[in-house]
């Protein structure tokens, strides 16, 4: 381990968050030394930490430091790279038709694994008592339909999210519950009650674009639902077209637009809510893609700019299209101009695991 690398965490307590955001690199090509790339855009630094943990496995990321990991045995783990403490979750619990456990696969043949999201409730370890803590709640986005399932440190499976809609597209976690996005907009409320689990629907914004991804992001105290409008050569008729040109951006992103969840109403003892637009982020930078979505101070952060959001490429069905895989449409969007302005000038693509933030 580098001097450089010891920069980013803190020596005391190595199991907390790292200091400031890291974009963690696709795993190269023929790479046998099992050493994965961070990236600080803020300082230009490149970090080199040797994980044979997440080896040939997809790479999501959630927060406080961890990044849950899943193999071609579909195996799931909560992994946090500054300290190399792994926590065993229950196996993946979508396997395909017709998957044969006694065929080898490549990591390219799991891309369609379809895990989009995990998201913490809080750090899987309790500092004090140096054990996993079993009241952290562990939540993901899975399976073709986009379903929601949780799971505890210390369960032997995942439990199912009873919910009249599916193609949700991110959760958070927001005042002590999960609140989840599908890909019409409309936002709802995770309830969890021991091991029964039931969904109440709060919002709706009336938008049917699946072109249009969606993100919920808690910043500043409030609930953002931030909408990451998309075009390219793979859309037509706002329907996606899959080719076999070898145009190297086959999609990308044009701009996003930002909205905050606001109490309107009450009735019958129930409160009703609306969106309201958002034309400033203030201090605030937004990270989103393949990780849980994070508001940070930007002023926390030298070279971190205010009210911007920084974007990775997270279009993970449409990777198998594409030439080199996913991790070309990545950038840094300025609520201010509407600009976008390249966050990594390098070329790192990946099938099934593409840059992801680690926060």
């Amino acid at each position: 381990m580098s001097k450089s690398w010891q920069t980013v965490y803190s020596m005391e307590n190595p199991l907390l968050s790292p200091t400031c955001p890291l974009l963690l690199l696709a795993e190269e090509k023929e790479q046998k030394s099992h050493t994965r790339v961070f990236y600080n855009l803020f300082d230009d630094e490149f970090y080199n930490f040797k994980l044979p943990e997440l080896a040939g496995k997809i790479c999501i990321g959630t927060s406080f430091g961890w990044l849950l990991s899943v193999g071609t045995d579909f195996q799931m783990n909560l992994f946090h790279p500054l300290s190399k403490h792994q926590l065993s979750l229950p196996p993946h619990p979508y396997v395909w038709e017709g998957y044969n456990r006694n065929f080898e696969l490549d990591p390219i043949d799991y891309s369609d694994i379809f895990l989009y999201k995990c998201v913490l409730s809080r750090s899987p370890w309790n500092s004090v008592t140096h054990e996993y803590d079993r009241d952290c709640i562990i939540m993901i986005i899975h399976t073709n339909y986009k379903t929601l399932a949780f799971t505890r440190p210390g369960y032997k499976a995942w439990i199912d999210i009873k919910c009249d809609s599916r193609n949700f597209y991110d959760i958070t976690f927001y005042k002590d519950k999960f609140y989840a996005v599908n890909n019409h907009g409309d936002v709802l409320i995770c309830h969890i009650e021991d091991d029964i689990a039931f969904t109440e629907r709060i919002a709706i914004y009336k938008e049917t674009e699946d072109y249009i991804h969606k993100y919920l992001v808690e910043s500043s105290g409030d609930l953002l639902l931030v909408s990451r409008i998309q075009g390219g050569t793979h859309y037509q008729d706002n329907e996606f077209i899959k080719d076999e040109s070898e145009d190297e951006n086959p999609y990308a992103t044009l701009g996003f637009t930002v909205l905050k969840l606001e109490c309107s109403t009450e009735v019958k003892n129930k409160n009703e809510y609306k969106w309201v637009n958002v034309d400033s982020l203030g201090d605030q930078a937004l990270f989103v893609g393949g990780n849980s979505s994070v508001s940070l101070s930007a002023s926390s952060f030298n070279g971190c700019k205010a009210n911007c959001i920084y974007f990775t490429d997270d279009n993970f069905d449409f990777f198998l299209a594409t030439l080199n895989g996913g991790g070309y449409d990545m950038g840094v969007f300025s609520m201010e101009d509407g600009n976008i302005k390249q966050h990594y000038r390098g070329e790192s693509l990946s099938y099934f695991a593409p840059p992801v933030w680690y926060i």
